[in-house]
């Protein structure tokens, strides 16, 4: 299944909240810099649908905090 997300890295607290327009809100306290950020949301989206690590595909917005991920069902 695919998904909107909207990635906030440095975060004091990670959280993963469902928005109003039902995109995903992922706060991860890894910073930006060699991708340490989009790493850790594929672990936190990994432990959330209960899925492998593998499991979780971005597909757009490598670079940006707005990203399209694709979530393998297992």
């Amino acid at each position: 299944m695919e998904y909107r997300v909207k990635v906030t890295a440095s975060a004091k607290k990670e959280s993963i909240e469902v928005g109003r327009d039902g995109r995903l809100i992922i706060h991860v306290s890894a910073p930006r810099e060699g991708g340490r950020a989009n790493e850790r949301m594929r672990e936190l989206l990994a432990e959330y649908f209960d899925v492998s690590f593998d499991a979780v595909i971005i597909r757009r917005g490598q670079t940006s905090p707005t990203k399209t991920v694709f979530v393998k069902e297992e």
